[in-house]
């Protein structure tokens, strides 16, 4: 009977050990409940403010903002002095020519010199009929020669001389003759430029007038 009653009191004890245990874990875990829930309320007290600043600082930076548009002048009808014509334009026109005529391959140089000949103007006409086309052209066809021009924009500039205006490109010019490529030759071109009266192709007359090659020492 003694025995019994000592195994009764075994069982009560462990189970109030486990009550006590499981209340704790309840606790707790309600504890977390409760700090993770303070967590969310600061923050969301936090984001009244800062919204407010937020807010406040986009008015002020849209009602201060400044557009600037830089419009170029319209090409209207006559001769433009090459004064009035901005260097982006002598720029973009001795580019265009440039790569005409030094990137090339045999199928589409002949295209291409030809539609370069729309931009000169004589006596640079002639030469270029007799030198690039007349002489050039051919040895590119029979050579099945392919060139190119890769342009260093940082050694690129424009000087203006009176109604010339003289733009400098320089890069590496890589040929490749037969399927056997050439060493790379850097190379500086100077491309003279003046206007004449607009026209529907060219809006602001520019025409080339001059165009000289020089290979360059590093």
């Amino acid at each position: 009977m003694a025995k019994a009653s000592q195994v009764a009191k075994d069982i009560i004890k462990s189970s109030e050990l486990i009550d006590s245990r499981g209340e704790t874990d309840t606790l707790r875990l309600w504890e977390n409940y409760r700090d993770q829930a303070l967590l969310w309320r600061s923050i969301a007290i936090l984001q009244i403010p800062t919204t407010l600043i937020m807010t406040l600082f986009s008015f002020y930076i849209w009602g201060t903002r400044e557009v600037i548009l830089n419009v170029p002048r319209t090409p209207l009808p006559g001769l433009y002095a090459s004064q009035e014509i901005p260097d982006s334009e002598f720029i973009d026109s001795a580019t265009s020519f440039i790569n005409l005529i030094a990137t090339y391959q045999p199928a589409v140089a002949r295209r291409q010199f030809i539609k370069a000949r729309d931009n000169l103007k004589e006596p640079m006409l002639a030469n270029f009929d007799q030198d690039m086309i007349g002489t050039e052209l051919k040895a590119i066809e029979n050579t099945n020669r392919t060139q190119l021009f890769f342009v260093n924009p940082t050694k690129t500039s424009l000087e203006r001389q009176d109604n010339h205006v003289l733009v400098t490109m320089i890069g590496d010019r890589l040929k490749i003759v037969a399927g056997k490529q050439l060493p790379v030759v850097v190379t500086k071109f100077t491309v003279s430029m003046t206007t004449i009266p607009r026209n529907d192709i060219n809006p602001y007359g520019i025409v080339i007038d001059n165009v000289s090659l020089q290979n360059v020492v590093d």
